[in-house]
């Protein structure tokens, strides 16, 4: 009699230990690569769990700066809009399909600038856990930038290349008439509006002679680039191509 019962409970013990080590050895993998897009489109941030696990009853978070103020948060089967932060209600959701298979994805709608950055992908059952991130860049070509001269009266005279509407902040180049980079010998500031985009001004002094400046706005991820040059004659009159 004792024999067999000591020999039921060891089977017993084995039972149970694949079920406390099932997470072991799995991650949480975001993307390696930069997102990019543009304001207005809709993304899906990617992040899942490796090997596959489902995660239809763990935690899902996702947040930016602050652990506390998520994104997006997933838990007991709830998506916990109350506690979301109110920059992105309504614009977030979960698969629902996709957390069975361990994809914890966040579809993000009516992209903004101010949604660039990188988002943190966290998931526990609350013993194992898993972190995962991924860089968003909500990316807006500026408008062809303008040059006009900025004349104070008893200050050098000043050119000014003005360009808006960009995301994230572009880089400015100045060059003379022989193709010099004179960029050190300028001056910008960057404005944001109240929905997001970047307004830049960047500011040159010029002496009193015939010279041609040209200003280049681009952006500092891939996209075309924005350039326009003003050709000053002796007499100070202006010719903007």
């Amino acid at each position: 009699m004792k024999m067999r019962f000591l020999g039921r409970t060891c089977l017993i013990v084995l039972s149970l230990l694949p079920a406390v080590s099932t997470q072991d050895g799995s991650s949480v993998v975001g993307s390696d690569q930069p997102l990019i897009a543009s304001p207005g489109e809709d993304v899906i941030l990617p992040c899942h769990i490796t090997p596959s696990l489902s995660a239809v009853d763990m935690e899902v978070r996702w947040y930016r700066d602050s652990f506390n103020n998520p994104v997006h948060l997933y838990e007991d089967r709830t998506d916990w809009k109350d506690v979301q932060d109110s920059d992105y209600r309504g614009r977030t959701a979960l698969s629902r399909l996709g957390l069975q298979e361990g994809i914890l994805s966040l579809n993000l709608r009516n992209l903004r600038p101010s949604d660039s950055g990188v988002y943190y992908c966290y998931a526990t059952d609350g013993d194992w856990d898993g972190q995962g991130k991924t860089e968003l860049i909500v990316r807006a070509l500026g408008t062809q930038p303008s040059i006009s001269m900025d004349s104070t009266q008893g200050e050098q005279t000043r050119l000014v290349c003005r360009s808006e509407g960009w995301s994230p902040e572009p880089e400015v180049i100045w060059r003379d008439r022989d193709g010099n980079d004179v960029t050190s010998l300028s001056s910008t500031t960057v404005q944001r509006d109240s929905q997001g985009f970047l307004s830049v001004s960047s500011y040159i002094k010029i002496k009193q002679q015939s010279n041609v400046f040209s200003c280049l706005v681009r952006s500092k991820t891939p996209k075309p680039d924005w350039e326009s040059k003003l050709h000053i004659s002796s007499e100070y009159h202006m010719f903007v191509d």
